[in-house]
């Protein structure tokens, strides 16, 4: 219907980025064009900076309804805050600005449009937290995360750590272009009536954000405050407590809000987009959620498919990545919203997810601070995998076989690539 979600960012965004970087600078720059809403948005709900949109029109503007679904019991609207509560659009632009950013090296379009995004997304983020004094630190309430069935949380943990995310970044571009253009800085700043000492309130703030650890006996990140106080009983169960099979699960009256049962990743959804959590807590998580979510949602099997590729659970990760891959050929689970919502089309963030699922699960392709890193794991029932990424300008040719990793840097690339694979670890003249 002509909307951008954050799907874009988080689905569709990587393949594009490491593939045809021409479209993905035309995604990155949409949300750039889409500033001015994102401010007006912030603003109309009495903050500052940008609130970017959770259905985003061409304009930036906020597309999506306070009153979206119907109780089926009553016929009456329920008031969703998928619009006003669910703030992690904003840090999901940014990660993928940072993302394409990773991909292209391409430092010209921060300077012009980028850190203009990174700095008023920063600068919401400063007027929608909450300072603890009692507890020293800074928190993100009245949320709802990606789990869309759990709104009105306190400390949701894939906002909190992608918030974080966000300010770190804002403060990184911040440092270089006051070393390599200052004057530019102090433009961006002027325009956005940002002030220089903002920086050091973003830093504040990142270094003082709450975050979920996982616990240290279990591994697990609660998915926000009392989460774990909740009834804990898996979907089958709770699904024959439906007196109409179209209710409607979530807030406020649905059969999930006081269980832990989820409609999509959302804990899970963290640890596939943020890199550095130990392989321990990978599993952990893992085998915790997923038994617990109930995928009302397209986005939620390619996300535990390559969750479950980090966690080891090849098999699982194979299950899921059929279940993506086939979502609009068989439709034969609920991926249309529960009370008889349906957006028509394709799931197009299905088919980003089942990239994802082949190069950064099978493949384990990632970045390192040198060049890409891959640590493959071909299904057992694939013979070979082929594909192609472009990093920063080198095209690279990959293929995965039951015995190893090929990897060509392609001829006319405009330089060498570091590349790390099991066992290996050199650099790639182009030809090489």
């Amino acid at each position: 219907q002509g909307a951008a979600f954050w799907d874009q960012e988080t689905y569709n965004l990587p393949m594009y980025a490491f593939t045809h970087t021409d479209i993905a600078r035309r995604l990155v720059a949409y949300r750039y064009d889409t500033l001015a809403g994102a401010r007006r948005k912030a603003k109309s709900l009495g903050y500052y900076g940008a609130f970017y949109a959770w259905t985003s029109g061409k304009t930036g503007e906020e597309l999506f309804p306070d009153f979206f679904f119907t109780d089926v019991l009553t016929g009456r609207p329920i008031r969703n805050h998928f619009n006003c509560w669910q703030i992690h659009i904003s840090p999901d632009v940014v990660y993928g600005i940072w993302l394409y950013y990773q991909a292209t090296g391409d430092w010209e379009f921060l300077m012009e449009q980028g850190a203009e995004v990174l700095f008023e997304v920063a600068q919401f983020l400063v007027s929608r937290v909450h300072f603890k004094k009692d507890k020293n630190r800074y928190e993100i309430i009245r949320v709802l995360g990606p789990d869309e069935y759990h709104e009105n949380v306190d400390n949701n943990a894939y906002t909190n750590y992608l918030s974080r995310f966000s300010l770190q970044k804002a403060c990184l571009v911040f440092d270089r272009l006051q070393r390599e253009a200052p004057e530019k800085l102090k433009t961006l700043l002027s325009k956005g009536g940002i002030e220089p000492s903002a920086r050091e309130e973003w830093e504040e703030i990142a270094d003082l954000m709450y975050l979920p650890e996982p616990n240290p006996e279990s591994h697990i990140i609660e998915q926000f405050d009392g989460y774990f106080n909740l009834e804990d009983i898996r979907p089958e169960a709770l699904r024959k407590r439906l007196i109409d099979p179209d209710e409607y699960w979530g807030w406020p009256n649905g059969i999930a809000v006081h269980t832990q049962v989820l409609k999509q990743a959302d804990v899970i959804q963290m640890l596939a987009m943020l890199d550095g959590f130990p392989q321990q807590v990978l599993t952990a998580n893992y085998e915790y959620y997923e038994p617990r979510t109930e995928h009302g949602s397209s986005l939620s099997p390619s996300v535990h498919a390559l969750v479950a590729c980090k966690a080891e659970h090849h098999q699982e990760a194979y299950r899921y990545f059929m279940e993506s891959a086939t979502i609009d050929l068989y439709n034969a689970s609920k991926k249309v919203m529960s009370g008889g919502s349906f957006l028509g089309g394709i799931h197009t963030a299905a088919a980003g997810g089942v990239w994802l699922i082949i190069v950064k699960g099978f493949a384990c392709f990632g970045l390192s601070d040198r060049g890409v890193v891959f640590k493959p794991a071909l299904p057992e029932s694939w013979d070979a995998l082929r594909f192609k990424l472009r990093v920063r300008g080198c095209l690279l040719e990959v293929t995965l076989g039951p015995k190893g990793i090929r990897i060509l840097n392609c001829e006319g690339s405009p330089g060498e690539v570091h590349v790390q694979a099991p066992g290996e670890e050199r650099w790639l003249k182009p030809g090489q």
